[in-house]
């Protein structure tokens, strides 16, 4: 099952928000907006952004299908997203040997990770949003964990105006919604229920810039 976060979103862009890319020269190693934990993940094309949204919904698929609590889906997530055995629930590779989660995790840090280091749920938004040319700054699928720093799954970016405005309608008709990200500094924020908000605002996004590109 995938967690359902009981929150009320707001479809509608908020007003008066600062739009645009943040300047070069206050991007750094760690990223811009001062998270902690964060990176900038560079260019993304369209074609890697396809990829990973793929990649992301067949993962999101196997772990929905594997768990039935929220605390499963977090730790087979988890496993996934560091390649680490250990965090899978206890018993787990024992009564499933045969299971594709099970192989795909493998036997600890040696593999690359399965989703470039970006969590399950948020990974094909944050390239999907980069790849139309936003500057995505932080995201979090929400964990059970108290060290989650948001409580619905999130993604905070920045945009030119029209590039805004073009993501508006996908946002709405997926469910998820618009918030000022101004706090950290010239951002703004994506929020949904559930990280299958996410995947499907994703796939729009990617969809429908090979109709009509935001650019124009």
């Amino acid at each position: 099952m995938i967690p359902v976060v009981d929150i009320e979103i707001d479809p509608t862009f908020p007003a008066n928000v600062a739009l645009g890319l943040p300047p070069e020269d206050e991007i750094d190693e760690e990223g811009y907006g001062f998270f902690r934990g964060v990176w900038d993940i560079g260019d993304v094309s369209h074609e890697e952004a396809v990829i990973m949204v793929k990649e992301e919904r067949r993962l999101a698929s196997l772990v929905d299908l594997a768990a039935s609590t929220h605390a499963d889906f977090e730790a087979i997530a988890r496993a996934l997203e560091a390649n680490d055995p250990d965090c899978l629930p206890a018993g787990f590779a024992a009564e499933h040997p045969e299971s594709e989660i099970v192989e795909l995790v493998g036997g600890g840090y040696d593999a690359e990770p399965l989703l470039g280091s970006l969590e399950l749920g948020v990974a094909g938004l944050s390239y999907a949003l980069t790849s139309v040319g936003c500057f995505t700054a932080a995201s979090c699928r929400s964990h059970l964990s108290h060290h989650s720093w948001s409580e619905r799954p999130i993604v905070y970016f920045a945009a030119e105006r029209p590039t805004a405005h073009w993501l508006t309608p996908l946002v709405r008709d997926t469910g998820c919604g618009f918030g000022d990200g101004s706090g950290h500094g010239r951002l703004l924020f994506v929020e949904a229920p559930s990280i299958a908000n996410f995947m499907d605002l994703a796939d729009r996004i990617v969809g429908q810039v090979e109709r009509q590109s935001p650019r124009r």
